[in-house]
């Protein structure tokens, strides 16, 4: 099976709920931690790996690209997610900027791939 095959089975098949409530918005949304979790049953059954890369791309303004990459060993396919990091944000200490665009990185990089 190629990787394209592994990578359309999890496309066809991935369920991830929506297990996080934003009570502003009133809304359920799924995290990065969602996603992976849905993903763990494929990964030893089409031996495959996922991982996820954050690289810091620019410095003023401060802007993160993070990879998400599924790989068999031999062949892999990824996709990239390019988020802003805003240090004007009120309430949040600086670790907690750059670890909220962290986890919305992850998030839609994971969706994108995934689908």
């Amino acid at each position: 099976m190629t990787i394209n095959e592994k990578l359309s089975k999890i496309q066809v098949e991935f369920k991830s709920k929506k297990s996080r409530f934003n009570s502003f918005g009133k809304y359920y949304f799924r995290s990065a931690e969602d996603i992976l979790e849905a993903t763990k049953p494929f990964l030893k059954e089409l031996n495959v790996t996922v991982t996820v890369n954050e690289e810091l791309v620019s410095f003023d303004p401060p802007v993160m690209q993070v990879t998400a990459k599924v790989s068999d060993g031999k062949d892999s396919i990824e996709s990239k997610a390019v988020v802003g990091i805003d240090l004007e944000q009120k309430g949040m200490q600086m670790p907690q900027k750059y670890g909220a665009a962290s986890s919305y990185g992850k998030k839609y990089a994971l969706g994108n791939l995934f689908l």
